[in-house]
């Protein structure tokens, strides 16, 4: 199984709802692309190492092995959208506060 590695890629440029600031929504876009991409490789991964006719034995132990290092590489990913996901909680309450008289 070859070890893919999901940099953060380019991506299409959007309208952003009012209260995004560009920065936050390309670094959520960002984040969400590299994390899809994690999942569709683990998912082929998986579905290749299923397919191969290898002993059930080495094949556990691959598919634990695989297990782990898919959580490992998605966890940065997983706490960054938590970061992004607060800022984003502290702009909307800031826009409410602020446009509240």
């Amino acid at each position: 199984m070859p070890h893919s590695s999901a940099a953060p890629r380019p991506f299409a440029p959007s309208t952003p709802d009012p209260w995004y600031p560009d920065v936050l929504l390309a670094e959520l876009q960002s984040t969400l692309a590299a994390l899809a991409d994690l999942e569709v490789q683990y998912e082929t991964d998986r579905e290749r190492l299923e397919a191969w006719a290898g002993p059930e034995a080495i094949k556990t132990k691959f598919a634990a092995q695989l297990e782990e290092r898919h959580q490992r590489n998605r966890e940065p990913y997983v706490q960054r959208l938590a970061d992004l996901q607060c800022s984003m909680i502290r702009l909307m309450t800031l826009e409410d506060i602020c446009s509240n008289p």
